[in-house]
């Protein structure tokens, strides 16, 4: 028996918009491609273009050569740093040659009288009021000899020394003879720093914010996005953080997560000798 085999004819016009239809498709298909190409081509070429600097920030981080408490991750940041040694300390000497073997600075970390606070927090060669100035010149030699490396000063406490004219002088003027900067950690808005500092000749340059005044992440990392507006407004910065129990591994958390940004914004870390070249 045969069987009559059927043949499915379309007609012409419907053949027609089908293919117009599937021709659509066929570029819409195309269109979405490229475009998302494209996407991906400027994105890559966006990441890859130079960022235009609009400033420099220095990051000072203090009591080095006192306590462990974030030390080691703090030197293993993939920044430069300003690393501020404690002299006559037992780890001072270790301390100032792994930060400089780390490629980061070297400066001293002055203790100095405040108006408030345990003397004892000096330890036993503090800068104080009672000193007379060839002692406190003294002091200082031994501390530039005892601290490898060092390039520079910053106060440590120091609210009562660093408004004294003669103690400031007779630092500075140590400073002055090995060639070496100082920098204001601002720890008094009367502090005479800056003022002795350009009578001498010394480099100088303040303080501009701290950045764990607050142990807290989140509020550290305001102050570092702070510390770059800063930096794009003067042209350069100056924070000052913390080793030990007023920082520590919160600050180098928070210094690590923050570091994409702050250079996404146009700002370079540097060392805080490279503030005084520009």
């Amino acid at each position: 028996m045969n069987k009559k085999i059927k043949i499915l004819i379309i007609p012409k016009k419907i053949l027609l918009y089908l293919i117009i239809g599937f021709s659509l498709i066929l570029v819409l298909v195309l269109f979405n491609r490229y475009r998302a190409n494209m996407m991906v081509w400027k994105h890559r070429e966006n990441n890859n273009a130079p960022i235009k600097e609009y400033g420099n920030v220095a990051i000072i981080i203090d009591d080095f050569g006192n306590v462990e408490g974030g030390t080691l991750e703090m030197l293993d940041l993939k920044i430069p740093l300003t690393c501020a040694i404690m002299p006559f300390l037992k780890k001072t000497e270790e301390h100032a040659i792994l930060a400089n073997s780390k490629g980061h600075e070297v400066i001293i970390h002055m203790p100095m009288e405040p108006h408030k606070g345990d003397p004892k927090w000096l330890g036993e060669k503090g800068i104080t009021s009672k000193l007379s100035t060839e002692e406190i010149k003294a002091i200082t030699r031994e501390a530039i000899a005892d601290v490898p490396h060092a390039v520079g000063l910053n106060n440590h406490m120091g609210s009562k020394a660093t408004e004294d004219p003669r103690i400031m002088g007779a630092i500075i003027s140590v400073l002055k003879e090995n060639n070496m900067y100082i920098i204001d950690s601002k720890t008094s808005i009367k502090s005479v720093i800056k003022e002795v500092a350009n009578e001498y000749g010394v480099p100088v340059i303040e303080r501009s914010i701290f950045l764990d005044n607050e142990k807290n992440i989140s509020e550290i990392k305001r102050q570092l996005n702070e510390l770059g507006k800063i930096a794009i407004q003067k042209k350069k910065a100056v924070a000052i953080g913390h080793v030990g129990p007023e920082g520590g591994l919160v600050t180098v958390k928070a210094i690590n997560e923050m570091i994409q940004q702050i250079e996404g914004m146009g700002v370079k870390f540097v060392k805080a000798s490279e503030l005084f070249i520009n």
